[in-house]
């Protein structure tokens, strides 16, 4: 049987924080399923699912949270198991962002996908300078669970309308999966 860990990592970005982790969880017969890592502000924050014999999960979040110090924060949690929606009954849809950069976008998209029974599965933002003027531009790249019953069409055209009051352009489309 397998236990599957999500360990969150921050700490000063510097080589060989990856390797420190990675060296941990191979003494341990686990392995590293899922992650995401990026240098935020100066930063490395990661996130990593993985996968480890139930008889060694303890032992190895033991040995996770012993690598935190004073500039290396680690917090490590058994993941939850999630009932699994049929294919047929949800959407997964890619929802892209872009426009001048200002307060509030994120919020305004999060509350309606919210409103609406949404699932954020994944999300990105940057903020990045327009190529000619320089001024700050920000772009949201999503991935999304529509649920059963909602119809995209009126999801679009909710969105073209929040984009609109928002200054920013939104595109729905939805992911093909084989």
């Amino acid at each position: 049987m397998k236990t599957s860990l999500v360990v969150t990592i921050t700490c000063p970005d510097r080589p060989g924080i990856v390797e420190r982790f990675t060296d941990v969880v191979r003494g341990f017969a686990a392995n590293w399923e899922d992650s995401r890592m990026a240098r935020l502000g100066g930063d490395f924050a990661g996130i990593v699912k993985i996968g480890v014999p139930a008889d060694q999960a303890e032992s190895l979040t033991e040995a996770l949270r012993a690598l935190a110090d004073e500039q290396t924060t680690v917090i490590v949690k058994t993941a939850h198991a999630v009932d699994q929606v049929p294919a047929e009954s949800s959407r997964l849809c890619q929802l892209r962002l872009s426009g001048a950069d200002h307060e509030g976008i994120v919020h305004t998209i999060s509350a309606y996908l919210a409103e609406q029974s949404i699932n954020v599965e994944a999300m990105e933002t940057e903020v990045v300078p327009a190529p000619m003027s320089a001024s700050p531009v920000f772009r949201m790249k999503a991935r999304i669970k529509l649920p059963p019953g909602l119809s995209l069409a009126e999801l679009v055209d909710k969105l073209t309308e929040i984009g609109d009051q928002q200054g920013v352009d939104i595109e729905l489309k939805p992911v093909v999966t084989n």
